[in-house]
């Protein structure tokens, strides 16, 4: 029996891996461990605990790694505390494969860790291309995996030109989408009205169009994102639609995105806005599939906004050359051209679903290939 060890880093991560960790639960042939570190341990960005055992997922171990400040100093560093961590959390637990989620920092000190370790790593959601540093970090990743489980055919031929044994890397499609093709699926009603006794602002009525923002630093932009929050914050208030507005993940950056939105709030400068600082997944999903646009630079425009239709105005740099669908609307940091793009998604509605990202079946291949995989931890470059 494989002992697959997976870190989760965040909300965000879990969402993107966890129909494989159920799946890799009920395959004899595996067993599943699960370390919890960085923010998805913290209370402010949403601790996924919870989530966890009401998914009947154990818990191995927690490893708090992640410094405050959200600074590109504070990355680095708690990069380095992870890396010590991690490896310490390998050895104790006898990994024999890890699993890795994605190009966040935390990602990173987990590959490191098992890679020193001499532990296999499986990767998910590798050769894709996008803004910010995780671009990098994610192609880095990539030189270190021994199984590759991008979610396209693009990100695939990506990664074997990248020198990867084309017999290592499977399109798996993304687990993301296994997760929403369930909550979409599953009739039970979601209250959306209980959702004004949490945060803060004005109250939204979900019988009318309502917009949702969900806007992240850039790290390779840092010291911008108080002036692009301000800018985002401005078109949409000069449409006067009502606004959920989302807190951002803990990049560097993300203080001065939080900043912006405290000061729009306190100032009172906002009409229609609601604030929350996480919302649950299944939630959030069928946030998406009523909202009448999604506007900031988040990937669930991208992945989950393909498959379910929505349509999404994409601000800045953050998504730059990520496969996308038609439901996607580009603009730069510029008042007008977000509210126009904006007024055309209103007008425009849903669009047909489009299965980039994967057919929902995702966690099943995955859990399938590492019970199968026979893998040398030596790698060499394929020519």
């Amino acid at each position: 029996m494989k002992k697959v060890c997976c870190v989760l880093g965040s909300r965000a991560n879990y969402s993107s891996i966890k129909s494989a960790l159920i799946e890799i639960k009920k395959n004899p042939d595996l067993k599943l461990q699960i370390i919890l570190t960085a923010s998805s341990v913290l209370q402010k960005y949403g601790s996924i605990e919870s989530l966890l055992k009401k998914d009947g997922l154990k818990i191995d171990l927690i490893i708090p790694t992640l410094l405050v400040g959200e600074t590109p100093l504070t990355m680095a560093k708690s990069t380095g505390l992870g890396l010590i961590e991690l490896s310490s959390a390998f050895n104790q637990l006898k990994s024999e494969i890890v699993i890795v989620v994605g190009d966040r920092f935390e990602t990173m000190a987990t590959t490191l860790a098992a890679a020193y370790n001499n532990i296999a790593i499986a990767h998910t959601m590798g050769g894709e291309v996008s803004g910010t540093i995780d671009e990098s970090i994610r192609h880095a990743i990539t030189k270190f995996a021994h199984l590759h489980f991008p979610a396209n055919l693009d990100a695939k031929k990506r990664i074997i030109k990248m020198g990867e044994d084309p017999k290592t890397v499977y399109n798996t499609g993304c687990p993301r989408i296994d997760t929403v093709k369930d909550i979409l699926n599953n009739k039970k009603l979601i209250d959306l009205n209980s959702l004004n006794q949490l945060g803060v602002g004005e109250k939204i009525n979900f019988k009318k169009d309502f917009l949702i923002l969900s806007q992240h630093p850039v790290t390779t932009e840092y010291g911008d994102s108080l002036e692009q929050i301000s800018i985002t914050l401005e078109a949409i208030n000069k449409l006067n639609v009502q606004t959920l507005v989302l807190w951002p993940n803990p990049d560097a950056g993300s203080e001065d995105i939080a900043k912006g939105i405290r000061k729009f709030r306190e100032k009172k400068l906002f009409l229609n806005m609601r604030f929350f600082k996480n919302l649950p997944l299944d939630t959030y999903i069928h946030l998406l599939n009523k909202t009448k646009c999604l506007i900031g630079n988040s990937s669930s425009g991208i992945r989950e906004g393909s498959f379910i239709g929505t349509p999404v105005v994409n601000i800045g740099t953050r998504q730059n050359k990520r496969v996308r669908g038609k439901n996607i609307i580009d603009v730069g940091h510029d008042i007008e051209q977000i509210t126009e793009a904006i007024i055309k998604q209103l007008k425009h509605g849903n669009y047909l679903s489009e299965k980039i990202y994967g057919d929902g079946k995702s966690g099943i291949r995955i859990a399938k290939i590492l019970s199968k995989a026979k893998i040398t931890i030596q790698k060499n470059i394929y020519y």
